[in-house]
């Protein structure tokens, strides 16, 4: 006995409609996967950035070399200046969201519904990074809260700092959307070029992995800041006071010279020497008598305002010089 198809009473199954749900739906799955921009991606347009920056910011640094120098610390401000309209202008509708490095690799910066950002939320984006790379210059209002209470707030400090480091970078792989605090904070997500889709994003969108991973950060943060805690008392000689004397003999001597640090080298636990790195202009720094007067002058006076210093061992002064704009460097020393 033969049966047809005809006689049978199976529903039969269309093979054609199937294959185009399984194509149409296999399209779904690429596109998906193309939409947001992960880590790395982000991190090698940032280091074209960078170098699309730094070289002609170094260019131009090194032939002004010394009028820049002259400026001091306050250099900076012209390296910061050029990376917040470097980024804050390309991340808007003027250059489609997208700055050379990014154009480079396929992506740009949009807002959360596709948009472009504003001006405002741009330079927000960027600001928020900036308190990551210029954290030495906004660090620097620390010197006018009182002593009593610098131990405290630097140590809070530290801790914002390395949290916004890891908020920033170490979000993205771990935000379902891959975005990091800046991003957050100027509403904005990093997609492949002309890959936006509301339909993926809306279905990634997870509030609660969102809040995991910034707890995650937040101990993982107040665990690196007590590591460097620690790490910078071990290097100091042990003695209670070191740090909070340290830290008089820099303020004491900022009054009068630019970029002062001091630092205890210690080898084995044991203070060898207690090291004051001063700040002076290239025009400067060229001429080695003077050099050698503003050494011994700053041994002179640090030897004579504090008498306590023999458990450092011995005292150097280095003179360093050059100019930083964030953007590029330019560093020498004696």
């Amino acid at each position: 006995m033969k049966f047809s198809a005809e006689d049978s009473d199976s529903p039969t199954t269309d093979w054609s409609v199937s294959d185009d749900l399984a194509e149409e739906k296999l399209k779904g799955l690429k596109k998906s996967s193309k939409v947001l921009v992960g880590f790395w991606r982000r991190f090698f347009a940032d280091f074209l950035d960078a170098i699309i920056l730094g070289i002609p910011g170094y260019g131009v640094g090194y032939l002004f070399r010394y009028r820049i120098s002259a400026m001091g610390i306050h250099a900076i401000w012209i390296g910061l200046t050029c990376s917040f309209l470097y980024y804050g202008l390309q991340h808007t509708r003027l250059c489609g969201g997208q700055t050379p490095g990014k154009r480079l690799l396929g992506i740009q910066v949009l807002r959360r519904d596709g948009e472009y950002l504003g001006f405002g939320k741009s330079f927000l984006r960027y600001l928020v990074v900036s308190f990551i790379f210029y954290n030495g210059m906004y660090g620097s209002l620390l010197r006018y809260i009182p002593d009593s209470t610098m131990m405290a707030v630097g140590t809070v400090y530290i801790l914002v700092v390395i949290w916004a480091f890891f908020a920033c970078f170490l979000m993205i792989p771990l935000h379902p959307l891959k975005r990091g605090l800046h991003d957050m904070a100027a509403d904005s997500i990093v997609v492949y070029k002309d890959c936006f889709d509301t339909e993926t994003l809306n279905r990634l969108e997870d509030s609660a992995k969102t809040k995991r991973a910034l707890v995650i950060l937040t101990a993982v943060s107040c665990l690196f800041a007590g590591a460097f805690v620690w790490g910078v008392q071990k290097i100091t000689s042990g003695h209670p006071g070191d740090m909070a004397e340290m830290g008089e003999i820099q303020e004491y001597l900022a009054t009068q010279y630019d970029g002062v640090q001091v630092r205890a080298n210690t080898f084995n636990g044991k203070a060898q020497s207690l090291a004051v790195i001063v700040y002076v202009p290239l025009a400067t720094f060229d001429q080695k008598p003077e050099r050698e007067r503003i050494r011994q002058e700053i041994l002179n006076k640090v030897s004579t305002k504090f008498k306590d210093l023999d458990r450092f061992g011995k005292l150097r002064v280095a003179i360093s010089s050059g100019f930083c704009l964030g953007i590029a460097n330019y560093n020498v020393a004696d």
